[in-house]
C-alpha cells in the first residue's frame, strides 16, 4: 500500500480567514516524519453537501484521510453526521462517552446541556479516539481500503490525540516494514538555487533519500529524509548523508532541526564564558529580544541599549557629536564607536551595534533605504561592515538582526578554527 494521505479541515472560520489553519501544517509534519506523503490539503465550510463531496473524493484516492473540525455541540458542527451519511452508516449512541463528557464539564462547573449529547453519537463501526483535553472525542472509521481519522478542530486537542493515539495506531498497522529518519539543516547566507547547485550530485544519484528545500526568510531549511528496512540502517543512512551535505554547505550551516540562530549564538557565548552588550539603533531592540528569548540568556547578555536618537548615541555611548555631524548617524565610524562604546560601558567580552535606515523614508543617494552598518568588537579588533537590504521596514530590521547574530556566530567559529590550528601546529 502506498503511504499517501489527504487532510480535510472543516469550519467557516477557516475559509473566511478569521482563523488560520494550523492543524494541516502540524498533521503534514507528523505524517511526513512517518514517511506518509500528504497529497492534498483542503479546507471546507460548514456545509453538508461540500463536506460530503470532499470526503467521497478523498476515499476514492487516498488510503488515509484525516478530518479536523466540526465535532462540537453546536448546530454548525456536523462532521460526524456527514461522515455517517456519506458512508451509509447509522449513528450509534455511546453512553460511556456521555459520562466522560459530563465529568469534563463538571470539572469546569458547566452544566450538561441537551446539545452536548450529540458528541456521544458516532458512526456504526467507529473506534473512539479519546480526547483528554476537551469534550469532543474523535474516531477511526474503516471504509474499504481507506482509514478515516476524524478529530476535533482545537489545535491543542488535535496534537495530543495525534501523539497519543493516531500515530501509534498508524505505526502498528502501516509502518512495520519501512523506517524513516529525518533531519532539518538550517542555513543562512546562501540562496536556495546555490544550495541546490552544491547538492546537485546527491540529488541526481542518491537513492532512498529525499531532499527538500524549505525557504523561511531569510533562512533556508533543508530537510533530509531517508528510508530503510531497519531502524539501524535508517539511522546509518541519515548520519552518512547528513555529513555529506554538511561538507558542501558548512560555511552557511548554523543549526539542525529546531535550533535557532540566537540559540546557537547563546551556546557559543556560554561555552566561551563570554558576555555581550548590544547597542541598537535601526533594529530597535530586536537583537536583544531574540537573544533574551533563550532561557538562561542572563548568563551572557549583560545589557541591551536602544540608542535611536543621536542624543542617545552621544550621551550613553560617548560617540563624539562631531563624528555624527561629519559622517552621519548611519556610517561606519558611528557604528564602530557604538560597538566600542557599549562594550566599554558594560565591560563585556563583546560589543555589538547596528545603525541604518529601515525606511520607508530617510534614504538618500549615498545612503538609500536599506543601508545598514553592523559592528562587532572584542576590544582588540573591531569589524564593521556595510550592507544594503531590500524589502519592507520589518524585513530590513529582521535581516539586520539576522546578519548581526550571524556575525557573532562567525566570530566564535573563527576563534574555534584558530585554536584548532594552533593545537595541530598549523599557521592561521
Amino acid at each position: 500500500m502506498d503511504l499517501n494521505a489527504e487532510i480535510i479541515t472543516v469550519g467557516n472560520e477557516l475559509i473566511s480567514g478569521v482563523q488560520i489553519d494550523t492543524n494541516s501544517a502540524y498533521l503534514a509534519q507528523q505524517l511526513f516524519a512517518q514517511g506518509i506523503t500528504v497529497q492534498r490539503i483542503i479546507s471546507v465550510g460548514d456545509e453538508e453537501e461540500i463536506i460530503t463531496q470532499v470526503i467521497t473524493e478523498s476515499i476514492r484516492r487516498a488510503p488515509l484521510i484525516i478530518i479536523t473540525g466540526g465535532l462540537g455541540p453546536t448546530s454548525d458542527d456536523m462532521t460526524t453526521e456527514v461522515v455517517a451519511k456519506a458512508l451509509g452508516k447509522k449513528l450509534v449512541f455511546y453512553p460511556e462517552i456521555l459520562e466522560q463528557i459530563e465529568k469534563v464539564l463538571a470539572g469546569y462547573n458547566v452544566p450538561m446541556s441537551e446539545r452536548q449529547k450529540k458528541q456521544a453519537y458516532f458512526p456504526e463501526g467507529a473506534e473512539i479516539i479519546p480526547n483528554l483535553r476537551g469534550t469532543a472525542p474523535g474516531f477511526f472509521l474503516k471504509e474499504g481500503e481507506s482509514l478515516l481519522v476524524v478529530l476535533p478542530g482545537v489545535p491543542q486537542e488535535v496534537e495530543a490525540m495525534v501523539n497519543e493515539t493516531v500515530i501509534p495506531r498508524l505505526e502498528r498497522e502501516w509502518l512495520r516494514s519501512i523506517y524513516y529518519q529525518s533531519r532539518m539543516l538550517r542555513l543562512f547566507g546562501i540562496s536556495e538555487s546555490k544550495a541546490n547547485d552544491q547538492l546537485q550530485d546527491i540529488l541526481v544519484t542518491a537513492k532512498d533519500i529525499s531532499i527538500s528545500f524549505l525557504p523561511q526568510y531569510p533562512e533556508i531549511n533543508i530537510r533530509i529524509t531517508v528510508r530503510a528496512k531497519t531502524k539501524e540502517e535508517s539511522e546509518q543512512k541519515l548520519t552518512y548523508w547528513e555529513k555529506e551535505i554538511k561538507k558542501r554547505l558548512e560555511p552557511y550551516l548554523f543549526g539542525v532541526d529546531h535550533e535557532t540562530l540566537e540559540e546557537v549564538v547563546g551556546n557559543f557565548l556560554r561555552k566561551a564564558k563570554a558576555t555581550i552588550a548590544v547597542a541598537e539603533s535601526c533594529t530597535g531592540g530586536l537583537i536583544g529580544h531574540r537573544l533574551t528569548n533563550i532561557p538562561g540568556s542572563s548568563d551572557y547578555v549583560e545589557r541591551v541599549l536602544v540608542v535611536y536618537s543621536n542624543r542617545a548615541k552621544i550621551e550613553l555611548l560617548k560617540v563624539p557629536e562631531e563624528v555624527i555631524n561629519t559622517y552621519g548617524a548611519v556610517s561606519e565610524k558611528t557604528a564602530k564607536l557604538m560597538a566600542e562604546g557599549v562594550r566599554n560601558l558594560a565591560k563585556t567580552t563583546l560589543g555589538l551595534a547596528t545603525t541604518g535606515i529601515a525606511g520607508p523614508t530617510g534614504g538618500s543617494l549615498d545612503k538609500p533605504v536599506g543601508t545598514v552598518y553592523i559592528s562587532l568588537t572584542d576590544g582588540k579588533e573591531t569589524l564593521t561592515q556595510r550592507y544594503h537590504f531590500s524589502g519592507e521596514r520589518q524585513q530590513i530590521k529582521w535581516m539586520t538582526s539576522e546578519v548581526a547574530l550571524n556575525q557573532v556566530r562567525k566570530y566564535f567559529l573563527k576563534l574555534t578554527n584558530e585554536t584548532t590550528n594552533l593545537i595541530k601546529g598549523v599557521s592561521p
